[in-house]
């Protein structure tokens, strides 16, 4: 019996075990754990999930699906950019045949690859479990995050820090981690203390989002809200609630999302997120509101089980959330359940309260959304909030006959479509609501925009053209428009109608009807509703009956509100567009200097700045733009006058947005957005005014500068000097544009204390252009023309002695001390930018430090050369041999730190750079092994020339290519008289070239090839000082 037990254990042991083995739990996520799960598209499936269980440990879980564990590797690296490069990294791998273990990692600076971390660190990994179970590696373990004094690399984690965690899978060996390829994702930034609840920073981005405000709530100051997610190809949504938990007194609390056609509670079907009495958590599930109460279900605990997935909840802090995929296609049995119309928009009600064990006691406190639909990650619905801002709208409240709550916004995007809304109370079909685009003030002879319904059918959108000549007429579209409207959204529930549609807006020349938009015109918008009529065939816009209002002109794109509607006469409206007053303010440049300090680098742009203590400064921006829309003025603080990095302070318009003050930052050479700089924005910048007149966009704001959690935002520090970095260009959605080429300037270095700094410009980029220029020139020009002839054209030119020197010698040291005075100049000029310091740290370290040691090696020919012996001296190749070694290294060392700057020290142009300045070096090897291949294969021993005495004949003598003997102060060449070895008349003599002329040809053609490399090295020295000039200037 015994035996057989033994047996049978031993045969499902294995079994056993497997079922045992870890794997990653996604239920706990946002509850117990932060994860960060990258969306399928983007990954083959791997995640990581993290619990801070202090400031010196973390629980870590990694996980990846791939075919094999045996070689493969999950890891992630803690960021301060969304850049892989230079950030410690946590591991997951299994290398080669050994099994899977957690591991530090390092990434190399520039995303240059991964290496591991040398030494044993398993002191700083325990209770580690490790797996491979259908097709998932696996890791969880419990880490050390203190750091190590053993190595740096080591991740040491920071609590004042966020990160982005930058997740990858691939191969592996012994030595790091390969490349992932595609296999690559990061998180938005954050603190691993926050490892739970509410993201919205994916709002409008993988999920949409409600949040109302205070203002459409009772008793719920904001902190309420819900996000949706449909899961294509499923009836799914994956739904998010959460609000605010009174838990003083119990932690049986609840918040409910109901789905209204209206804004009442009654009749709605309900998805809460509830804690009862005795449950431990709080978890998702189905409930009704009959009227103004809330009920139970009967079998919704089976309905529950069926169509909601992976429900979570926790209550904390103060608040209530709850996350779970619910499938909203109903219930067959059940019609109290929430199903899921695709085709309506809801109202979503929001209400929070204590729970009993008969469900949902009354709640304390209430919210209610626009009209929202599920499946758009922007609300969609009338949101006159966003009017001004987002949009332009039209909400008129002076018809004659009542105007029945008609209103239109539009927004646009781009110069042929627009996004158009139209509303209004509509009792019954066979109406309309109608928008129509003016260009002369009145109702006639325009394109009309309209919502809606004949012969008692559905509403829908489209276009029509309101003809007036002997007769009013509305004429219909005489072609298929219903492609030019998509995204449409048309609801009619309650008397209350409700279109939308992104609107193609250019025109037709088949088709009156269809709207062609300009622009640059200003358009008279024109509101109406009645009822449509159709006569046979014929069908049209009946007449308004004095349900009509007429707006003042404006662009569409400017889309501040008119201060009034005219009078509805009709009357022609003047095309002015109208500002509000509130938003009103001008630069007043007669207080520069006295009551704030300014800058302004050009007429017509200008900042100012005024410290109002060390945590408030008051800026003001003005600039001279043809559109108060997709435009900016930008102000960076810089401490090395460089454009990046710089925390910025903007003027700006994003697309069409209204002018606002923004924060921003620089990074590498382009201007990005801070994730949540809109939250900042509205409690760090206070007391605003915007305007655009005469020409000018002008922002005045008080900001709050003592610093952010956010490092982006500006922090001021009282006694640092800074560099002002101004800018302007063009705006879009998406941030700041290429200021040009003129639309940069770069201030003195200032205290921003000091009022009298004035618009001194900044000499810091000047001074490291001129280095550039100056160091190019020298190294790229001079040197290489000096080594050239020194080392090819020492036999040209030989009874030529200008001063007692040879041409070679003169051009020689003369190039070589115009390239030491250039070196001269652009070391100081460097020093001085860098205010006397050194820095080793990062490219610019290693460029200076071999920077230095070539020049020193250059320094120290003049010197060397001053303790030549003379020629005949038996140790005179000693000196050869030194001078030249010295100054091969020091050309070689040059080039290289030339290298690093074209590569890495500008924005553009990268590569040419590179290339560029590895020219010369390459010309000067590569002739002087082309010329010891040539001097073995052509006889060049002498230099043959003619003497032509009186009548006599010519007397051709042989001047040898190297001197008979050298002094200090001379050199002497022996001249003689080629032997004839050979009879005039025998063949070889008349076969052969002469050998004066094939001398002559030796020497020119030397000549030549040297004239054709100086030309290089000039070309060369100019494009990349002028490459360097441009890049240093940000172009």
């Amino acid at each position: 019996m015994t035996i057989r037990f033994l047996l049978i254990f031993a045969l499902i042991q294995p079994a056993f075990i497997h079922c045992q083995q870890p794997k990653f739990d996604t239920s706990q996520c946002e509850i117990t754990k932060g994860c960060h799960l990258p969306e399928p598209k983007d990954s083959v499936g791997m995640g990581v999930a993290w619990n801070l269980l202090d400031d010196e440990t973390l629980e870590l879980e990694l996980f990846v699906n791939t075919d094999q564990a045996n070689g493969r590797y999950v890891a992630v690296g803690f960021s301060d950019d969304d850049q892989m490069g230079n950030e410690p990294v946590i591991e997951c791998s299994a290398i080669a045949q050994q099994p899977p273990s957690l591991k530090f990692s390092f990434d190399k600076a520039n995303g240059k690859g991964n290496e591991r971390v040398p030494g044993n660190f398993s002191a700083h990994f325990y209770d580690i479990s490790t797996s491979f179970q259908d097709g998932q590696l696996y890791c969880k373990g419990t880490v050390k995050v203190s750091g190590s004094s053993e190595n740096e690399k080591v991740f040491k984690y920071d609590p004042s820090k966020e990160y982005h965690l930058l997740l990858a899978n691939g191969k592996t060996t012994a030595k790091g981690l390969g490349y992932h390829k595609s296999q690559s994702s990061v998180s938005r930034k954050l603190r691993l203390a926050e490892n739970s609840g509410f993201d919205k920073t994916q709002c409008g981005k993988s999920k949409g989002c409600t949040m109302p405000d205070a203002g459409s709530c009772y008793n719920v100051d904001g902190g309420i809200g819900a996000s949706y997610r449909p899961i294509e190809g499923t009836q799914n949504i994956e739904f998010e609630i959460f609000g605010p938990a009174n838990t003083s007194a119990t932690n049986d609390v609840f918040v409910a999302l109901g789905f209204s056609n209206d804004e009442f509670m009654n009749a709605s079907s309900v998805i809460e997120c509830s804690q009862l009495p005795g449950e431990a958590n709080p978890t998702m599930k189905f409930s009704y509101n009959p009227v103004f109460n809330n009920t139970r279900i009967a079998g919704e605990e089976a309905i529950r089980a069926k169509l909601i997935q992976q429900s979570i909840g926790k209550v904390s802090d103060g608040s209530v959330y709850c996350k779970g995929i619910v499938n909203v296609g109903g219930d067959a049995n059940e019609p109290r359940i929430f199903k899921w119309n695709k085709d309506q928009g809801y109202h979503l009600l929001f209400a929070v309260g204590f729970t009993a064990s008969t469900g949902l006691t009354p709640h304390w406190g209430s919210c209610v959304s626009i009209l929202t639909f599920l499946d758009q990650l922007d609300n969609i619905g009338f949101n006159d909030a966003d009017c001004g801002n987002k949009k332009g709208c039209f909400q008129p409240t002076d018809c004659d006959g009542g105007c029945d709550e008609i209103a239109s916004s539009w927004q646009v995007l781009s110069p042929n479509k627009l996004h158009v809304e139209l509303t209004g109370k509509v009792a019954t079909p066979n109406k309309y609501v109608a928008m129509g685009f003016s260009t002369n003030g009145r109702m006639g002879n325009n394109s009309v925009i309209e919502c809606s319904s004949f012969d008692n059918g559905t509403f829908s959108m489209t276009f029509s053209y309101n003809l007036v000549n002997a007769n009013y007429s509305n004429l219909r579209p005489s072609t298929d428009v219903s492609t030019l409207f998509s995204n449409q959204r048309v609801q009619f529930v309650d008397g209350v109608l409700y279109c939308s549609a992104d609107v193609l807006v250019e025109g037709n020349a088949n088709d009156q009807t269809v709207f062609k938009y300009e622009p640059g015109t200003n358009y008279t918008m024109v509101m109406a509703t009645g009822e449509t009529k159709t006569n046979g065939t014929k069908k049209g816009l009946g007449n308004h009956h004095g349900k009509r209002s007429v707006a003042p002109a404006q662009l569409l794109s400017d889309y501040l509100p008119p201060t009034a509607a005219p009078p509805p006469s009709g009357g022609t409206i003047p095309l002015v567009r109208q500002k509000r007053q509130s938003s009103q303010g001008s630069f007043d440049s007669s207080a520069c200097g006295k009551t704030k300090a300014c800058y302004e680098p050009t007429t017509g742009d200008a900042v100012s700045y005024r410290v109002i203590n060390p945590s408030s400064i008051e800026f003001e921006f003005s600039s001279t733009q043809s559109s108060p829309s997709g435009v900016y003025l930008a102000l960076g603080f810089s401490s090395d006058g460089k454009m990046s990095p710089a925390d910025v302070i903007e003027c700006s318009s994003l697309g069409n947005q209204a002018l606002s003050m923004k924060f921003s930052a620089n990074s590498g050479y382009s201007n990005s957005r801070i994730d949540g700089e809109e939250d900042i924005r509205s409690q760090y910048i206070t007391d605003t005014q915007t305007s655009y007149a005469d020409g000018k966009i002008y922002c005045k704001g008080t900001v709050k500068s003592d610093g952010n959690a956010n490092t982006q935002i500006f922090k001021y520090t009282p006694d640092q000097k800074y560099y002002l970095i101004v800018a302007k260009g063009a705006a879009s959605a998406g941030g700041l544009g290429y200021h040009g080429q003129n639309g940069k300037h770069v201030s003195s270095q200032r205290l921003l204390t000091d009022l009298s700094a004035g618009n001194g410009s900044g000499s810091t980029v000047t001074l490291v252009m001129l280095h550039a220029i100056f160091m190019t020139v020298a190294w790229m020009t001079m040197v290489p023309t000096a080594v050239i002839f020194a080392r090819v054209l020492r036999s040209s030119w030989p009874t030529l002695k200008p001063g007692g020197l040879l041409i070679w010698f003169h051009i020689h040291r003369g190039a070589n001390l115009i390239g030491i005075a250039l070196m001269i100049a652009g070391f100081v000029l460097i020093l001085v930018h860098k205010d006397w310091k050194f820095v080793t740290a990062g490219w610019g370290g290693k460029h200076a430090i071999i920077g230095i040691i070539a020049l020193c090696l250059a320094w120290l020919q003049p010197f060397i050369s001053t303790l030549r012996c003379s020629p005949n001296d038996p140790r005179r190749p000693i000196f050869n041999y030194i001078h030249r070694g010295i100054g091969v290294i020091a050309m070689v060392l040059a080039t290289t730190a030339i290298c690093i700057a074209g590569y890495h020290f500008t924005g553009n142009r990268n590569v040419v750079q590179l290339v560029l300045a590895l020219i010369p070096i390459s010309v000067i090897f590569a002739l002087s092994i082309f010329f010891i291949i040539f001097n073995n294969l052509v006889d060049v021993d002498t230099k043959s020339f003619t003497k032509q005495n009186g009548n006599s004949s010519p007397r051709i003598e042989d001047i040898p290519m190297r001197p008979t003997s050298k002094t200090e102060t001379e050199t002497t060449w022996t001249i003689r008289s080629p032997q004839s070895a050979a009879s005039p008349d025998s063949d070889s003599s008349r076969n052969e070239v002469p050998l004066e002329k094939k001398r002559l040809w030796v020497n020119r053609f030397r000549e030549l090839v040297v004239y054709g490399a100086v030309l290089i090295f000039v070309a060369i020295g100019t494009i990349l000082s002028v490459f360097f000039a441009l890049g240093l200037n940000g172009k």
